[in-house]
């Protein structure tokens, strides 16, 4: 199952009213890859984001997500979760961490449903899945910037995604809380089979991590290995 293709990206052009963000964007990407998307600023990289979440629509191209559009088939999209950038998220959200985590219920429970002895189980199995469940009960502003990008994750993880987006998930950090980001990113790559896209400048965090780095520059300039991509870098 792991070598079947789970997103295709073709032929993609899509922007905003006035500016072209991304111009006939070809690739596709594997069950449980883990993939880097780097670029310069303005390069399209969050469009691309926006565009494989069903967000935003393509001018011309199309995306398939388990052979399905996101755009026909708006149910597929649970089965994509989001970790925003850290300058995105309020760091004195008035909330105890397990409430940030059970968040992320939100689209399977609406307004109207309560939470299940069962759903409180998700959040602190998401929670144990980043090495936080020792810390229920505690406020999410009281948290180091590493544990609350965690926390994040783990409010990602509790609706059982098959694939899972980050966009810079280590900038802002000390380099400890960096290093942890890495090392459960890496963890739920290898332990939890998903499928992970990073939009990231962390040198570290491509060198540790990625199997592959996509360069967007408004069309695609680079899709290959990450040793291939510094190679071609020191080159």
């Amino acid at each position: 199952m792991e070598a079947k293709t789970l997103l295709e990206v073709k032929n993609v052009t899509a922007g905003y009213p006035g500016h072209v963000a991304l111009k006939d964007v070809n690739f596709s990407v594997a069950f449980r890859e883990a993939v880097a998307v780097v670029g310069p600023n303005g390069g399209g990289k969050s469009t691309l984001l926006k565009v494989i979440m069903g967000l935003l629509e393509p001018k011309e191209g199309t995306v398939l997500f388990c052979n399905e559009s996101l755009m026909k088939n708006r149910e597929m999209r649970t089965k994509i979760a989001y970790l925003p950038q850290q300058s995105a998220i309020n760091p004195h959200f008035p909330a105890l961490i397990e409430d940030i985590v059970r968040l992320g219920l939100y689209g399977e429970l609406g307004l109207l449903k309560s939470v299940t002895k069962e759903h409180e189980q998700r959040i602190i199995e998401a929670l144990e899945k980043v090495d936080m469940a020792s810390m229920i009960g505690e406020p999410f502003e009281h948290l180091s910037g590493g544990q609350k990008q965690r926390v994040l994750i783990a409010r990602a993880l509790i609706s059982n995604p098959v694939l899972l987006l980050l966009d810079e998930p280590t900038t802002g950090l000390d380099l400890k809380s960096q290093e942890s980001i890495l090392q459960t990113v890496k963890d739920l790559s290898e332990k939890e089979k998903l499928t992970v896209i990073a939009v990231t400048h962390d040198q570290v965090f491509l060198k540790n991590w990625a199997e592959r780095v996509i360069r967007i520059e408004q069309r695609l300039t680079f899709d290959g290995s990450s040793s291939e991509y510094f190679q071609r870098s020191e080159d």
